[in-house]
């Protein structure tokens, strides 16, 4: 049977703790360019289906692998303190920059999707773990996307994941599940489906959509909806903010944001967490500020809450 756990954090030291405990409740290859980063972490590339997939690795080869994925706009720096905690407690720990984002390629001949991304942590996975199983971490939706890999049949059937640590799971790619998900009262997603139609035909105007995105990729733009977000505004340091804004400059990026915001947002957390048979770990923070696990609009986080 699975085993599920769920756990109200205030601080993000638990996610090393938390990654640990799930490991312990249940010889990478070469990458195509690597360089040595801040406290051991390695930072390192990987070509999967044709394309360069950015990650950062620290920690003894031998040891148990965890893998963990970023949310969205973001890249793999998320989880910079995270690797050396893991790292000194003896694990193989990886951070992986989804296609599209990060240090990885701003592909546009793809369909970017929760499944796309949830096969490319597969394949990493038997890539850089092959003879072991993998602990799989992920914030927003690198959650849903570890979850998903978890309940594919790479995870299930193969039993390559080991278990599963969700930090404040997304319900969607994107905001559209607002239009589909099970949880969302009808009138809702009859409201949120006409909103979305109105927001996809802008963002088809390709000179609007490029200005909205020029006044988004700031450094100012991204340092205040960090500080807003952020219940402790010093972990928004310099360079989180630039590992956020340097991906945004690169040819392609509009174009993966736009794919992104305006694709389909796959099935929700709760329609794939019945299908994962590996131990799963839920936390939410306490404080957030952007999707509150209580409250009237907080119908994902009660139902996390209820599992």
């Amino acid at each position: 049977s699975v085993r599920r756990k769920r756990l109200v954090a205030n601080g993000a030291t638990r996610v090393a703790a938390s990654a640990a405990a799930v490991a312990a409740a249940a010889a990478a290859t070469p990458a195509e360019t690597t360089s040595s980063g801040d406290a051991g972490v390695e930072l390192a590339s990987w070509s999967w289906r044709g394309h360069r997939i950015g990650y950062r690795a620290a920690g003894p080869k031998d040891g148990q692998a965890i893998v963990m994925i970023h949310g969205f706009g973001v890249s793999s720096g998320t989880y910079r303190r995270t690797l050396p905690a893991l790292a000194s407690a003896g694990y193989r720990a990886y951070a992986v920059d989804l296609l599209g984002f990060g240090a990885s390629s701003k592909a546009t001949d793809v369909d970017y999707s929760i499944d796309l991304w949830s096969e490319l942590v597969g394949d990493f996975c038997d890539e850089f773990s092959p003879k072991r199983s993998a602990v799989l971490v992920g914030n927003s939706i690198g959650g849903l996307v570890c979850l998903t890999a978890a309940a594919s049949q790479w995870g299930k059937d193969r039993e390559r994941a080991k278990g599963v640590v969700l930090m404040n799971c997304g319900a969607g790619m994107n905001s559209k599940f607002l239009t589909t998900g099970n949880l969302i009262p009808a009138g809702f997603r009859v409201l949120f489906t006409f909103f979305f139609a109105i927001f996809d035909a802008l963002a088809s105007v390709r000179p609007l959509a490029q200005a909205g995105f020029d006044n988004l990729a700031t450094k100012e733009t991204v340092m205040q909806t960090l500080k807003a977000i952020y219940v402790n505004e010093e972990a928004v340091d310099d360079e989180l903010v630039e590992g956020i804004i340097a991906p945004a400059r690169e040819e392609g990026a509009l174009d993966v944001f736009l794919n992104v915001l305006k694709g389909d947002p796959g099935r929700g957390p709760d329609e794939v967490l019945p299908l994962v048979r590996c131990p799963v770990h839920m936390i939410w923070g306490d404080q957030d500020t952007v999707t509150p696990i209580d409250g009237q609009a907080a119908y994902y986080g009660e139902w996390f809450q209820s599992q």
